[in-house]
């Protein structure tokens, strides 16, 4: 299984900050290896603009070229890097790059309950089968800061194993679609 890659470099963050680079990211991590011109089509923007964030994206290892699957030699294709990533304001000790790490993971946050709008208002055109297998879930649980980093730890390994199973047996017509999870567990008090 592929594991989590903790990201503490200032630079790969900031490589990653960028709005664009974030969809490009998405975009592989989630519908598989692409050239820019095919992520150009999709996202609407020029295919210069796109090979440099691409070239940046790799720079900092989040993404990787995949010479295998091109058509020839000219032609770049590229594919998110193996594994999951993560960071956290505590890596970090300037109060700069805190905001930063701050205002990112915010940013992906909206993006996450944005998705998941589009998800309601588009439910009714997938079948019965795809509609009542999607779940959503609120708990409220009583934990040790060591319990809630198990609990994590534990739901990211299921995850990692059903992520790498679906790769390894992947076919055009297994019946799989793509399926966008998000979860988030912090603790909090009672409103004074």
């Amino acid at each position: 299984m592929s594991e989590t890659r903790r990201i503490t470099d200032p630079e790969a963050l900031k490589g990653l900050a960028h709005p664009l680079r974030r969809q490009l990211f998405r975009q592989l991590a989630q519908f598989g290896p692409a050239t820019g011109a095919v992520l150009a089509r999709r996202l609407g923007v020029d295919a210069g603009q796109i090979a440099y964030h691409l070239r940046e994206l790799g720079r900092h290892g989040f993404l990787e070229e995949a010479p295998e699957l091109a058509r020839n030699r000219r032609e770049r294709v590229w594919r998110a890097a193996p594994g999951a990533f993560s960071f956290s304001e505590q890596d970090f000790e300037e109060p700069e790059m805190q905001a930063a790490v701050s205002a990112l993971g915010a940013q992906m946050a909206a993006q996450q309950y944005e998705r998941l709008g589009v998800w309601k208002r588009e439910a009714e055109q997938w079948d019965d089968a795809w509609r009542q297998a999607m779940t959503s879930s609120e708990s409220y649980l009583r934990l040790s800061a060591e319990e809630l980093g198990a609990l994590s730890e534990e739901l990211n390994t299921v995850v990692r194993r059903y992520r790498d199973a679906a790769r390894q047996d992947a076919r055009p017509d297994d019946g799989r679609e793509h399926v966008f999870l998000f979860f988030h567990a912090f603790p909090e008090r009672p409103e004074s």
